[in-house]
């Protein structure tokens, strides 16, 4: 019998300034670990990993901010799920291999995500936060919005 495990994720971000001498936010995740209940339906443990930290840029906009953060989550889950399938080889345990369902409150920075298309407003974007978009196309990572 294999105990199946889901790897799931919510991004927190404060929005405003966080240090007010930089003027840069302060953005993580925190994610937790699922397993199926005896009626194969999902149960959700405690955090096993959170980071937070201030952003290495001064973020212009909500949207930015958010999208940063949502950048730090994804490569964090990948991070994580790499590590969760070295630790179960041998192991009665089976890693979901479905997208890591990441929480984020922004709908711009999600639709950024989902569409790719750089408009006005994130054109200023920097081209090595894109990887998102990708990790979404790929199904390594759903974002969904949260309120």
């Amino acid at each position: 019998m294999y105990h199946i495990l889901l790897l799931s994720s919510l991004i927190y971000q404060r929005v405003t300034a966080g240090n007010l001498t930089t003027r840069k936010s302060v953005g993580g995740c925190v994610f937790g670990l699922g397993h199926t209940g005896a009626n194969e339906e999902l149960v959700m443990s405690g955090p096993i990993h959170w980071q937070a930290k201030s952003q290495s840029i001064v973020a212009l906009s909500t949207l930015e901010a958010e999208y940063l953060a949502c950048s730090h989550a994804t490569r964090e889950s990948l991070w994580l799920r790499r590590m969760m399938k070295e630790a179960a080889r041998g192991m009665a345990v089976k890693i979901v291999d479905g997208p890591v369902p990441i929480g984020c409150d922004n709908q711009g920075a999600i639709k950024l995500i989902t569409s790719g298309v750089v408009r006005q407003k994130s054109k200023h974007i920097d081209v090595k936060y894109h990887h998102v978009h990708d990790e979404q196309m790929k199904g390594a990572v759903k974002f969904q919005y949260v309120t």
